[in-house]
This record gives structure tokens, sequence and C-alpha cells, in this order.
């Protein structure tokens, strides 16, 4: 009997060791594996800033002309800039005015 235990204890111990190896190796391999995929992302993502960088610049240079644009008009015309101005600001507040006004539950200052 004793011999059967210390063969089962063998058994035992070499299936461990190889099942540690088998852990071992499957890291290694996730490991590797993210390490590929962290790299394939970041040329992707790389890959999409030099394609969008282009883009944006145009879209800044466009945004800037178009404000170089507007405060030009701006000082050509300034008291079409103030009506147009006060004529948003007014429509701003009657549009508030009338929100305002909507039914709300009364609210108490003591809840």
């Amino acid at each position: 009997m004793a011999a059967t235990t210390d063969d089962i204890r063998a058994s035992v111990s070499k299936d461990i060791a190889a099942l540690q190896q088998e852990v071992s190796r499957l890291q290694k391999m996730i490991s590797a594996q993210g390490a590929e995929a962290y790299y394939e992302v970041r040329d992707r993502a790389g890959k999409v800033y030099e394609d969008a960088l282009p883009r944006a610049k145009g879209a800044v240079a466009q945004i800037r002309a178009e404000g170089v644009a507007a405060a030009g008009a701006a000082r050509e015309h300034p008291a079409a800039t103030t009506t147009a101005l006060a004529l948003a600001g007014a429509i701003g507040f009657l549009a508030g005015y009338l929100l305002s006004g909507s039914q709300q539950p009364p609210h108490h200052w003591w809840r």
C-alpha cells in the first residue's frame, strides 16, 4: 500500500509540474498576443491620427478665416452688428420667459 501511495504522489507531482509548465507556456503566449495587439492598435491609432491631422488643420484654418471675416464685417458695420446681437438677445430672453411660464409644481423652500 505504501508503494501505491508513493506512486500516486509521484504521479500527481508529475501532473502538477506538467500543468505548471503548461500554464507558464500559456501565460507567455497570452503575453505575446497582448503585446502584438497593443502594437497593432497603436499603429492603427497613429494612422488615423496622421489621416485626420491635415483635415483638422484645414478646418482650423477655415474657422480662423471665418472668424477674421466675421470680425471684419462687424468692424465695417457696427450698427448692423449691434442690431443683430440685440435681436438675438431679445429672442433668447423671450424664449426663456415663455419657457419659464410653463406649469411646474410649486417648490416650497422648506421641502
